[in-house]
């Protein structure tokens, strides 16, 4: 089961303060995604369709953060682009057991099975 969960200001701003998020996130199941994104990303559209919809037999939470919308919005996509590196979007973080596994961009429902081999 996908679990949906809207990234918090609190929760953000950890990862700024800290260089990556809380382990309350990237723990809270044994596989977990973070997703950073702006709300016109054609890429962000197309995978927002199918990302929530996968049907999977293990319980994955998905965070999300449409970063363009808060009133953080540049000093996040500052973070991003230098801390995390990526300045591309939608950017994605897998962790697994509260672990960085991978990171993407925009990828296809398959690819995103594969990495986390469901």
């Amino acid at each position: 089961m996908v679990n949906r969960i809207v990234l918090t200001k609190e929760q953000a701003m950890y990862a700024l303060n800290h260089g990556e998020f809380d382990s309350s996130v990237i723990a809270s199941k044994g596989i977990v995604i973070v997703i950073m994104t702006q709300d016109w990303c054609p890429q962000w559209g197309d995978m927002r369709r199918w990302i929530y919809n996968m049907s999977v037999e293990a319980e994955i939470d998905i965070y999300e953060l449409i970063y363009n919308k808060v009133d953080y919005s540049r000093e996040f996509m500052r973070f991003k682009e230098t801390t995390f590196k990526n300045d591309q979007i939608p950017y994605l973080r897998y962790y697994k057991d509260g672990k960085l596994m991978k990171e993407t961009n925009y990828v296809s429902e398959q690819k995103v099975r594969d990495i986390l081999g469901v």
